[in-house]
């Protein structure tokens, strides 16, 4: 009886140990190459690595359910995440938009000293 506990408890830690390090290495990939190509090891190892590390920690722990989840990623990421009714816009077209509140606003390109300055 104790062999089978152990065997199972075994079992849940390798599981869990080989989920957390595919996940860790799938968003290290994921940051350094790929669309991200132009970031460096350090600026990972600054910003991103203890986030990762925490979510594969958690991905680790909870591989029972993380496993099905990767593996039907795709799928699952498009039922959950859906952005139904939202509009995606195009780079050229955020330009402008932040171009028009500028203008509006009057900062960025479009800030003048006109004497329109905020008193404090």
């Amino acid at each position: 009886m104790l062999l089978l506990w152990l065997g199972v408890l075994g079992g849940y830690g390798i599981g869990a140990v080989v989920t957390a390090r595919t996940v860790f290495e799938r968003g290290r990939t994921g940051f350094l190459g790929g669309r991200a190509s132009g970031r460096s090891l350090a600026e990972f190892e600054r910003g991103e690595r203890q986030h990762l590390e925490a979510i594969a920690l958690c991905s680790g722990a909870l591989w029972v359910a993380a496993v099905p989840l990767l593996l039907l990623r795709r799928l699952v990421t498009r039922w959950a995440l859906a952005r139904t009714g939202c509009p995606v816009e195009s780079a050229q077209q955020v330009r402008d938009r932040i171009d028009d509140l500028e203008r509006a606003l009057g900062v960025g390109a479009y800030a003048a000293d006109d004497g329109h300055r905020c008193q404090s």
